[in-house]
């Protein structure tokens, strides 16, 4: 799988103890839309995905994930890979470095929803799916780069490279 980006901030001590998350996320389109999380509350956008389960594999994750967060039924036999992003920050809840890598999977889902079934932060930041047009997407995320959702700023990276691998001619960002 290729790398998207490694986006290292290098706010931490190399002394530090290293948390490791590894996610995986959908990339679904539909026409000339594709399927992302919104929190109404908070107004941004993100890939439905999460974290793996230990023992789980990716693709399980994905089809779980993408059901829980946004109802999506992800056709197995579609499942591609796009490419992944690694980040290295300083650990939110203590002194550690968190390095989260996000694996990211073009899909086709089903016709129809299933029911979500949202976690509590999920639940407060008030999730729902929403088929929208990545530029649009990408002009919303921008105001969220840099404040306290710091997935944001990956996320809006791969919407802008989903763009770029599409229309290679075109800058639309730049990072």
């Amino acid at each position: 799988m290729r790398i998207i980006k490694v986006m290292d901030h290098r706010d931490y001590l190399e002394s530090w103890e290293r948390i490791e998350r590894n996610a995986v996320r959908a990339i679904i389109r539909k026409d000339n839309l594709i399927a992302l999380v919104k929190s109404k509350k908070e107004g941004f956008y993100k890939f439905p995905g999460g974290g793996i389960e230990p023992g789980e594999e990716h693709i399980d994750t994905l089809i779980r994930e993408t059901e829980e967060e946004t109802g999506l039924v992800i056709k197995e036999n579609t499942i591609r890979d796009y490419g992944f992003f690694v980040e290295c920050r300083k650990s939110i809840y203590e002194e550690a470095i968190f390095e989260q890598k996000s694996y990211y999977y073009l899909a086709e889902v089903e016709d129809g929803l299933k029911p979500i079934k949202l976690d509590d932060y999920e639940k407060d930041l008030d999730y729902e799916l929403e088929w929208v047009d990545i530029h649009d997407a990408i002009k919303v995320n921008k105001r969220f780069i840099g404040q306290k959702f710091s997935y944001i700023e990956r996320e809006t990276l791969v919407l802008n490279d989903l763009l770029l691998n599409t229309n290679p001619k075109r800058v639309y960002l730049n990072y």
